[in-house]
């Protein structure tokens, strides 16, 4: 029985990157949060994207890995997300994890590892980033020069993405299970700065990539865990998170309630929010000096600059392009992204004559309660945030699924549509209500928003925003997606061939 359920185990770690399971809230780990701005982008009908194609690869030690394979982007592509498998898998198989993110200025690169013995499976050889030797943490990452390999070609990736043309800081590593350690080492240890990392049930390359390199110390990562995992238990990612902590990096960790070594919707949804916030849409404005604009700190990413106003009649606001709030990558094509205020207004300060400016804009924060919000900060969402919704989160509202109106919401609308909690709005046994305003409304209240199809018809009316029918089926039906295939070596091995591995939204325990 011990033997049989160490088998079901490794098939855990070997073969659970494939699929999704039933969605859950995730819970934040008790730390200081350190961005309060999420990113925007253009939610329209569903983005195109080309089928994936395999990349060619760049040199000796790169052919000695699987093939890469490459989703391009659906509209102008601006940013690059590379994607590591877990151990067993490969590239091909999380392919559609381009789609279901739905970020559409993002490319997606999905690297395979070498073929190599397996010393946690008996000797099988199949596709891995480096040996595991057994289920302790330890074990898990104790082949240092196989990480290291595996690091140098990831870096070759990433150094291939710069050269034809995507500035490293557009650049983001993510990775499942054995995946999601080589991402995190190969982000701490790349000599440019990086637009951030993410790691699925994962552990913390310690003994590899113990301190950022300088270009990275401000880099952004996020952690996401299930709560039950067997095989990477949670407490690893929360003293992975502690310890980034402790080295001021802006990091992010999210525990997922009864999930397993899995890979849930909620996931992909907390990723998705990442990369757009890390990685929105950039826009370029060239200015005449004066610029005619008062800058400032901003909340995040730490050490960036934001404008904080518009002179009446100045260059910035007559060039029609710039806003409040918009942020400053990069000040004639110099990366000033994190360089901190002064810093980056010296360069401002320095440039001559006509001034070229890499922007980004920042979304309104999603999750926040409009109460806690600065009268300014108010202001500017009925006036530039295309429009206002807030949610009754006050008792009755609370237990009507007010928190799954404000998902709905957040799958539905662009995020740059300001949705956020409040208070009792009255009329509480007829919840969840909703308070809507800006784009030129006066605040009223809808009572009873408790379906996706009023939600969906109130979009429609009041905002004329025409939903994604994909992501309604999706929230109202979310076992009919697609499940990512399968690459499973332990069966192809038949060291397992008596146990059907299958995952989906509602079965996926090894």
């Amino acid at each position: 029985r011990n033997m049989a359920m160490q088998y079901v185990m490794l098939a855990a770690l070997v073969a659970s990157s494939s699929a999704f399971m039933s969605s859950t809230m995730s819970s934040r780990l008790t730390a200081k949060r350190v961005w309060t701005n999420k990113a925007s982008y253009r939610v329209n009908a569903p983005a195109a994207r080309k089928a994936a194609v395999p990349l060619r690869m760049a040199s000796s030690t790169d052919a000695q890995y699987g093939k890469s394979f490459v989703v391009d982007a659906a509209e102008e592509h601006t940013a690059t997300v590379i994607w590591l498998h877990g151990l067993g898998d490969s590239g091909k198989e999380w392919t559609k994890l381009a789609s279901a993110i739905s970020v559409p200025w993002a490319k997606f690169v999905f690297p395979t590892a070498s073929r190599q013995p397996s010393t946690i499976c008996e000797g099988a050889t199949m596709n891995s980033w480096y040996d595991i030797t057994g289920l302790g943490v330890k074990e898990l990452r104790s082949d240092v020069e196989g990480i290291q390999k595996s690091i140098d070609h990831i870096h070759s990736l990433v150094k291939a993405e710069i050269e034809s043309g995507t500035p490293s800081e557009r650049i983001i590593l993510g990775g499942f299970s054995q995946g999601g350690c080589v991402a995190i080492a190969a982000a701490m240890k790349f000599e440019q700065e990086l637009g951030g990392v993410m790691a699925v049930s994962s552990w913390y390359p310690r003994g590899v990539a113990d301190q950022p390199t300088p270009a990275n110390k401000k880099l952004p990562v996020m952690l996401c865990h299930g709560e039950v995992d067997p095989i990477a238990k949670v407490e690893w990612s929360r003293k992975a998170f502690e310890y980034l902590l402790d080295m001021d990096m802006p990091a992010e960790g999210n525990v997922y309630p009864g999930v397993g070594h899995e890979f849930t919707p909620a996931e992909v949804t907390d990723m998705k929010e990442f990369i757009q916030r890390n990685c929105p849409p950039t826009f370029t404005v060239k200015l005449q000096k004066p610029l005619g604009a008062v800058m400032e700190e901003a909340e995040y990413p730490q050490g960036a600059v934001k404008i904080g106003s518009l002179k009446e009649g100045g260059n910035a606001e007559t060039s029609g392009k710039l806003q409040v709030g918009d942020q400053i990558v990069r000040i004639n094509g110099k990366l000033v992204r994190t360089e901190g205020f002064d810093r980056v207004m010296e360069t401002l300060v320095a440039a001559e004559g006509e001034v070229e400016l890499k922007m980004v804009r920042p979304i309104p924060d999603r999750d926040a309660d409009w109460a806690s919000l600065s009268g300014e900060e108010q202001e500017r969402r009925y006036k530039d945030a295309g429009g206002v919704i807030k949610v009754c989160s006050d008792g009755p509202c609370s237990k009507q699924g007010a928190k799954n109106v404000i998902r709905w919401l957040k799958e539905l609308t662009p995020p740059e549509l300001s949705v956020t909690r409040c208070g009792c709005t009255g009329n509480c046994g007829n919840g969840p209500n909703l308070v809507i305003g800006g784009k030129g409304k006066d605040d009223r209240v809808l009572y009873g928003v408790n379906t996706v199809g009023k939600a969906v018809k109130m979009l429609r009316e009041e905002y004329q925003i025409q939903t994604d029918p994909v992501v309604v089926q999706r929230i109202l039906n979310p076992s009919k997606i697609a499940e990512f295939g399968i690459s499973d070596e332990l069966v192809r091995q038949g060291i397992l061939a008596s146990v059907t591995i299958r995952g989906s939204f509602e079965t996926n325990r090894f």
